[in-house]
């Protein structure tokens, strides 16, 4: 069964095809949302018609999945969308899902070892609130990221790098004595209240608020070209500042062009720029760089754990799992590149 439940095949085989298109559809081309229920109902109702297969109307259900998208995906879509497929707005809210998710769990974990009250120092208090922060302006950074907003990322990471270090030397010289009980139900609740604030957030609110201010001049224009191309759309500096220079030049041949009049919008501009077989290089690139950075944070987190090795406790065996599973997923990235690469 594909994801649109309300269409019911008759034939298990065209249940496949459609299973696999939509697969192909949703997680290569990053279609706007309900093109796939879209495209598969219009198979469906083909498919009923003639009473032929969707395979024998429309052959291999991937390069039907390319034809769809070359076709139909809006390019006013595409443009707002990274390299992953999402916007500002959704890097935001599902940074902030995951960091509730987490929390619950360590709640529970917290929970089901020490009981139902845990005892609060001023220790545990800074640790936390300082990880929170942290947190907060990670998933921040990445929507800037999105937003093609390099230079407001680079001033959240390095607030996330003081939060981070400031908590943890904190959170070591104050005093660990108790201050008062609280119940491990209470941080579970809270945790799952962001998780559901993040998930409820209304689609396109959070885009907005990182979405930079509109107009200008042809140079804001060009400066938010470069913004885009590097963070949006993973090139590197000196490429992006390739197609910037090129822009800039050919605007210099006329002093009464501008760069909205003669390239038009830009996140449409830097979309066509940033496309072709090149994306999926970066894609992957990015993917290995966000995994490793995920590694070093669960290394840094689990250090004493990972130091002195306790086997029969799981605080030793959680990071060590989740290292592997790291390391196996760059490793697999990482074949993908060089395939790519011949």
């Amino acid at each position: 069964m594909t994801a649109n439940t309300s269409i019911q095949w008759t034939r298990e085989e065209d249940e496949r095809w459609a299973a696999a298109f939509e697969l192909e559809l949703v997680l290569k081309h990053n279609p706007q949302k309900g093109l796939a229920d879209q495209a598969l109902s219009e198979v469906h109702e083909m498919v009923t018609e003639t009473g032929r297969s969707a395979r024998e109307l429309f052959e291999d259900p991937r390069q039907y999945a390319a034809s769809v998208a070359a076709e139909r995906i809006d390019e006013a879509h595409t443009s707002r969308v990274d390299l992953a497929g999402t916007t500002a707005g959704e890097r935001f809210s599902a940074g902030l899902a995951v960091a509730g998710f987490t929390g619950v769990l360590l709640s529970v974990i917290v929970w089901v070892r020490d009981g139902i009250w845990t005892d609060v120092s001023w220790a545990m208090l800074t640790g936390v609130g300082a990880l929170a922060t942290a947190t907060l302006v990670a998933c921040v950074a990445l929507a800037l990221r999105t937003a093609g907003r390099v230079a407001a990322m680079r001033a959240c990471l390095g607030a996330f790098v003081v939060a981070l270090v400031g908590g943890i030397a904190a959170a070591s010289l104050l005093p660990h004595h108790a201050l008062f009980s609280l119940p491990a139900p209470v941080l579970a609740a809270a945790s799952a209240a962001v998780m559901a604030g993040a998930l409820c957030l209304p689609e396109g609110t959070a885009d907005r608020w990182f979405a930079p201010a509109r107009g200008g001049d042809s140079e804001a224009w060009l400066r938010r070209l470069d913004g885009l191309l590097r963070g949006r759309h993973g090139m590197s500096a000196q490429e992006a500042r390739g197609h910037v220079t090129e822009a800039r030049s050919h605007l210099a041949t006329a002093p009464e062009l501008t760069a909205q009049g003669e390239f038009g919008d830009v996140e449409i501009y830097a979309s066509r720029l940033a496309g072709g077989p090149g994306r999926e290089g970066r894609a992957q690139r990015r993917r290995v760089l966000g995994v490793g950075l995920l590694a070093v944070l669960i290394a840094v987190a689990w250090s004493d754990e990972l130091r002195s090795p306790d086997v029969a406790s799981y605080r030793f065996w959680a990071p060590v799992v989740l290292l592997v599973m790291c390391a196996a997923d760059i490793v697999q990235v990482s074949r993908g590149l060089q395939r790519h690469k011949r």
